[in-house]
């Protein structure tokens, strides 16, 4: 049972996600699933819990990407096969402006609805 505030829903999309607002350490990525409070990342490489970091996510709705402030809560390393380690990253959203969280909560309503 999800007893998340803000249950996410599996979405994929692109993300750049740049650790401690370190423009020249920027990583892509892209989310395995995204809700109000967050999204779920898959990266290459692991990040620091609590660490701030700033986001750039196209969620594909043919507006432009949104530029959004988090906080890594969570890292989960995990080895898939063929491909060496990947690091499941939960990011909590810092804040979102009414139109990012309509966005988002948009993207969330028609991913939530082909489930």
């Amino acid at each position: 049972m999800n007893q998340r505030q803000f249950p996410r829903v599996k979405y994929r999309c692109v993300v750049r996600v740049t650790p401690e607002r370190k423009a020249s350490s920027a990583i892509s990525a892209v989310t395995e699933n995204i809700g109000l409070g967050g999204v779920c990342l898959l990266l290459e490489k692991g990040l620091e819990i609590f660490s701030p970091v700033q986001l750039e996510l196209d969620l594909k709705d043919s507006g432009h990407p949104l530029r959004l402030e988090g906080t890594v809560v969570w890292v989960v390393r995990r080895r898939e096969f063929r491909k060496g380690a990947t690091y499941d990253t939960g990011v909590e959203f810092s804040e979102l402006s009414p139109q990012d969280r309509s966005r988002i909560e948009a993207v969330v309503d028609r991913a939530g609805s082909k489930a």
